[in-house]
């Protein structure tokens, strides 16, 4: 779909509808976002400008991370957003000041997290082995590996323990040549040294991240995995015969609280027709209140079947590149022919050619930063704030709203 003025107006005339319905604008908001609570579930998009990550803290204090991206040295300087907040650090090292400081209420000696769901091996999303790196434990601090050097990680999750073999090992080793090798060294030093569990990603189970603290008491929390490796819910799309690319092997999941849904599925991508995964994994996880755009809202993301299905009020974009969004996944984002709600977009960063390509139509997107979702006791409502990524300070947030994604007649027929 190309983005001509009737489909912008129409994506602009929806974007009118959720700022009149729910956002903050002119009204007060505080100056720093309040420390998490017991009972409340915040999803952190973590603004680096070199790749994804999400740092979850769930309503029992179980704290969860996933990717942890580094792409400096992949790309010309003047395609990717500088490093966020600044270069004084890296990103996995901006990443972990992050989990340090949002988990600050639980109070912990070190650092540490329950989880870690690294969804496919591209460099925007565990690490890069760069010029100069610097190494430790013979493999190169980048991303996750670095992460790990500040915090403490009880179990990580990936799409490839232990054999690291599909499609076959040498494309998931193609996937991120320079730093596979490094991945691998990471993950035996882990093991032996840090007592830290690994797992392949169970496809299908509900159990695999649970909550730590007191599970009986938040029944109403779930994470689901929903698809991997080509397999979406036990049906086999991309066999390893046809050879899926690696963003096709990306780990999905749908993390439940009450009435509120989030999704989140790395790279899984697909256009109708193409090598679609979006079509199948939508099937499954049907409607959401808020989302982490897949594929980074790339040109092949985004599909109006899978938009259709989840009817997200919040997008969520992890930036990086000039192409973060593409102009025509943005027109689809916006297309309320696609589906009627009200939507409000996010991003963690919006590269200034990609406000040059896109327009008017990057007024569609909330002013970019690091994005909190914040989900109140039981699941019942929820609010989204942007942080300055230098300071935390809140720099836009929306009004309360109403979590729909579990409540009775929420679904789309």
């Amino acid at each position: 779909m190309n983005l001509n003025r009737r489909a912008f107006m129409r994506g602009a005339a929806a974007m009118g509808v959720a700022a009149k319905a729910g956002w903050a604008a002119g009204r007060s908001m505080p100056a720093e976002l309040p420390a998490w609570q017991e009972g409340l579930l915040d999803i952190h998009h973590i603004c680096t400008g070199r790749g994804s990550a999400t740092f979850i803290m769930c309503p029992d204090g179980t704290t969860m991370l996933i990717d942890a991206g580094d792409v400096s040295g992949d790309r010309p300087d003047e395609t990717i957003l500088p490093r966020l907040p600044n270069a004084g650090k890296t990103p996995g090292e901006w990443i972990a000041a992050c989990i340090e400081h949002f988990s600050g209420p639980l109070k912990q000696e070190t650092p540490a997290l329950d989880y870690v769901l690294l969804t496919h091996f591209h460099s925007d999303h565990i690490g890069n082995r760069l010029e100069g790196v610097a190494e430790k434990n013979g493999y190169a601090l980048s991303g996750i590996t670095m992460v790990a050097e500040h915090v403490g990680i009880g179990k990580l999750v990936d799409r490839g323990f232990p054999a690291y073999d599909f499609p076959s090992r040498a494309a998931t080793e193609g996937s991120n040549p320079a730093f596979f090798k490094d991945y691998l060294a990471f993950v035996d030093h882990q093991r032996q040294t840090r007592n830290t569990v690994f797992e392949g990603f169970n496809v299908g189970s509900r159990t695999q991240f649970a909550l730590k603290q007191r599970a009986k008491q938040y029944a109403n929390f779930s994470v689901q995995n929903i698809a991997a490796n080509g397999v979406v819910d036990g049906q086999t799309v991309f066999s390893r015969e046809r050879k899926p690319d690696e963003n096709m092997c990306s780990c999905v999941i749908k993390l439940s609280y009450g009435a509120f849904g989030y999704y989140t599925g790395g790279d899984c991508s697909g256009l109708p027709g193409k090598r679609d995964l979006e079509t199948p994994v939508a099937e499954v996880v049907g409607r959401v209140d808020a989302m982490c755009m897949n594929h980074h809202a790339y040109v092949d993301s985004a599909n109006p079947v899978f938009l259709a299905k989840l009817r997200p009020r919040i997008m969520v974009i992890p930036v990086w590149d000039m192409w973060h969004p593409h102009r025509e996944a943005l027109a689809r984002m916006t297309e309320v022919s696609i589906y009627p709600d009200a939507r409000t977009i996010f991003a963690t960063g919006l590269h200034e050619k990609a406000k040059t390509m896109l327009g008017a139509a990057a007024d569609a997107i909330r002013p970019p930063g690091h994005v909190v979702i914040r989900v109140s006791r039981n699941g019942d409502h929820y609010r989204v704030f942007v942080l300055d990524p230098k300071r935390f300070d809140v720099i836009d947030a929306t009004d309360e709203l109403q979590s729909q994604a579990h409540q009775k007649g929420a679904g789309i027929g």
